[in-house]
């Protein structure tokens, strides 16, 4: 199962909040030996603020092996205040149904069978926020083929690729019907509901 949770209601969820901090530092400055902002082996930049929401899929420990970050659209987000050059065909989207998935990761020690599923699960969890709150789609930054290997229609690329980080990336917009993996979900036997606390957004449009 997915859990969702922000700064303030991260309380609830043991050192969730910190552990998927250790996971982004393990994945982008350990392992991929980017200067993102650390401290102390944990890995954080300016959008973690009360206005993001944590997706995290976590172990039998209580680890965080798997991450999503949700930013608003309506505020500064990654997209529009680092590389709004991505976005030159359509324009930047700033709406209170469009939320921007930044800082997505997995932890690539999990056993193969369990880590494959860790993503779809991810998405499905998007979706399941974004459905909740009314929300539209969502946007983001990516190599365009791990993206398009999971959502296999809907999406929309925002402008041409650059390099990003190291990596040939493009901004996208997917709409929230699009967003579920339908294909790996059956490969992999995903159900329909995989976050755990959706009720803490139902009915909150602004919650994402």
């Amino acid at each position: 199962m997915i859990e969702v949770f922000s700064l303030a209601t991260a309380h609830r969820f043991q050192d969730a909040l910190a552990s998927q901090a250790r996971l982004r530092h393990d994945v982008f400055v350990r392992l991929r030996g980017l200067p993102h902002s650390s401290y102390e082996g944990l890995e954080y930049d300016e959008f973690d603020t009360p206005a993001a929401k944590y997706l995290v899929w976590r172990d039998e420990r209580r680890i965080v092996r798997g991450l999503a970050r949700l930013l608003p659209t309506t505020i500064p987000y990654m997209l529009k205040s680092c590389w709004p050059h991505l976005a030159s065909d359509t324009g930047l989207p700033s709406s209170p149904g469009i939320v921007e998935v930044t800082r997505v990761c997995v932890d690539k020690s999990l056993d193969p069978p369990v880590r494959r599923m860790v993503f779809p699960e991810l998405l499905c969890a998007i979706q399941e926020v974004l459905t909740a709150t009314g929300g539209i789609g969502m946007v983001g930054v990516t190599r365009e083929h791990l993206l398009s290997h999971f959502v296999r229609s809907g999406i929309r690329w925002l402008g041409p690729p650059d390099k990003i980080e190291g990596e040939l990336e493009r901004a996208f917009f997917v709409p929230t019907g699009s967003i579920r993996p339908e294909y790996h979900c059956r490969k992999y036997g995903i159900g329909l509901k995989v976050l755990s606390n959706v009720e803490d957004f139902s009915g909150a449009a602004e919650a994402a």
